[in-house]
This record gives structure tokens, sequence and C-alpha cells, in this order.
């Protein structure tokens, strides 16, 4: 019997008929960043399984959703991914990639994930929060202030901890994409300062801690759905949101929006994971090769993102756009005003999370 995890066969074959179609077109965006050479890519022993074929009983066909385009370092090394695992694996192995939340929305997916209906996923931590608690860390603020930090705690033992919680919900993760630091961007006032914030209405994210922050400075936490933010902000439903450089680029919202705070107020992370119940159906060979060819991915992914900034910024700059730099001052202004959250997080989530993150910044 053939093996296919998750996605059905009929909504491949709309996803391969829609996409042959249908060109991306970067139209203003810039170019991408130089892409981070991958690991080697051998030539597969089996020819690649299309639609209409008989797939021979060995191989596996994985679906893999996310919800960002091909030109966003996520989409593309998530891209990358596919093409390694199916060489690697001799064709037995083969990865269909749902970009741009072609399966659902994140909290769609999640939960079909958990089902074993689609069977990877990289979700944004908050949408992710519901199921597992723990990853509700990152949305606290100034977290982390470099990308090292961040990834020393993600490839230590802040990352053994959050593995073991997402394993208690059945979940089997492989590590974190990224998008960089957080930013804001508004249509009322540069950001100088958290009391610059009151008064905003501003798109968040629906995790409890994160409305929490934006409510605790009066600037709203309006629910929006993503694919529906642009057209929001241009409709005046809310005058901000916050997202790293390399999404305020792909989803053009410099467009609709007159100020860009350069605030790296949090870091954004992404997990990958799947099913543990559908991993264990996985040939245990090609349970190592998801393993080792993300553990590969992951630290070019980031790479990415860290050597986009200055491109995007450059670009940014020559919109006409209004940006400004929160200084380190209003850094820790912002930090100390959620103190609160912090205490909140300790209380209810875990303190020893906490603490482990803690040893990352010190």
């Amino acid at each position: 019997m053939k093996r296919i995890l998750g996605i059905s066969t009929l909504a491949l074959i709309v996803f391969l008929t829609a996409c042959t179609g249908n060109n991306i077109t970067i139209g203003q965006i810039p170019p991408p960043p130089v892409r981070p050479t991958p690991p080697p890519v051998v030539q597969p022993q089996q020819t690649q399984v299309v639609v209409g074929n008989v797939i021979p009983d060995d191989v596996y066909v994985l679906s893999f959703s996310h919800n960002t385009n091909m030109e966003h370092p996520r989409g593309y090394m998530a891209a990358r991914f596919a093409e390694l695992v199916e060489a690697r694996s001799g064709g037995r192995m083969i990865v269909n990639v749902f970009p741009e939340q072609q399966l659902g929305s994140d909290s769609e997916v999640v939960t079909q994930v958990m089902q074993g209906t689609i069977d990877l996923t990289a979700i944004f931590s908050p949408n992710v929060t519901h199921v597992v608690p723990e990853l509700a860390l990152f949305d606290l603020p100034y977290l982390f202030f470099t990308m090292e930090q961040a990834q020393n705690a993600l490839n230590g033992a802040l990352g053994d901890y959050l593995a073991d919680a997402m394993a208690e919900q059945g979940l089997t993760t492989f590590g974190y994409f990224t998008s960089g630091f957080k930013d804001f961007t508004n249509n009322v006032r540069p950001i100088y300062s958290v009391l610059d914030m009151d008064g905003l209405r501003m798109r968040v994210s629906q995790s409890h801690f994160l409305v929490a922050q934006f409510q605790a400075m009066n600037a709203g936490g309006i629910s929006i759905a993503w694919g529906e933010v642009y057209g929001a902000i241009e409709a005046g439903l809310a005058d901000g949101q916050e997202n790293p450089l390399a999404t305020i680029v792909t989803a053009r919202l410099y467009e609709v929006q007159d100020y860009i705070t350069i605030s790296n107020h949090g870091i954004t992370v992404y997990p990958i994971f799947m099913s543990t119940e559908v991993y264990n159906q996985l040939p245990a060979d090609l349970r190592l090769i998801l393993r080792q060819t993300f553990a590969e991915i992951q630290p070019l992914q980031w790479q990415m993102i860290a050597e986009a900034t200055d491109t995007h910024l450059e670009y940014l700059y020559s919109t006409g756009v209004s940006i400004n730099y929160l200084s380190e001052t209003a850094q820790q202004g912002f930090r100390i005003f959620m103190q609160d959250i912090y205490d909140e997080f300790a209380q209810t989530v875990s303190s020893t999370l906490l603490s482990i993150a803690g040893r990352y910044v010190e």
C-alpha cells in the first residue's frame, strides 16, 4: 500500500493545477538577499512522483504548510528543505510545500497537524500557544536582544525544554524558523517611547500575552486575520501593527503605513513540527533524514534573515516612509513597563522557563 501522509491527493492535484498557471511576481519588492549555499544535493535514485503516476508502495508523501510566500527567507528555505529531503531519501520521501496559508489559517493548520491531516508546518509561535502555552515566552518584549542570544537558547536548554512541552501535546518538533525581530508601524506618529503607544489601535496576533501588552499601553491589541491586515489598515480599521522588516517588505505594508519604528522588541519564532503519531509511522532512516536536514536548514534560514536587514532597510528608505529608531533607554522603558506581564507569565506558565531564557542574555 502506498503511503500518503496528511493532505489528500485530490488537494494536491488542485494545488499543482493552480500553480502551473500562476507565476510569482515580485513587482516593486526588492530582490531577495543572497541565498546561503544549502547542503549539497545528490540526485535521487528514483524519478519524482507526479500526479497521474502510480505512487510506489515505499514512497512517503508529506504535506508541509506555512504562511508566507516563496520570496521570504522562510518560504525559500521550506522549498530547499523539500528538495534536500527528496534527494537524501533517494526519492522515498517527497515533501509537497503549500505556502501562503493555502491549507488554512495558522490555527486551522495547527488543528489539522494534530489530527494528522497535514504532516508538517512552521507556525508563528503565538498561534500555537493555545496548545503549547510555553511558546508564549516569545511574546514577552525584549526577552532577547540579539539573534545570537535567541539562537543559542533554542539550540540549548531552552530548545530542549520547549521540545518536551510540545511532546506532551503529541507534537514532535524539529527546530525553529525566524523572521527576525519585530518592529512597529503605524499611521499616527513615530514611536520614541512607550508613552507614544497610548491611544493607538494596533493589530497583534491573538496570544494572551501579546494582547495584554498592547492593552496595558492602551494601544488596542486588535484581532485581524493576517491576510486582511493590509486592507484593514488601508481602510482605517487599525492604525498599525508589529512585524519584522522582512514581513513589512514582502507584505508591502509600507504602502499603507506612514511610520516605521525600528524597535526590535520581540524575536519571532516559527516552531517546525508534526504529529508524533504521524512521525512514528515513518521508517527510522526517514525520521533521521528529517531531523538532520532541518538541523542544517535552520541556521541558514536565520542567516538569511540577518543578512536581509540592511537590504530591507535600504529599500524602505527608498519608499519615502518615515523611519526612526528606538533608543536603548526607550527599549529598557518598554521592558520595565511590561514587568507585570513577565510576572504573570512566571505565575501562570513557567518561572523556570524565564530563568532558562535569562541565562542567554547575561
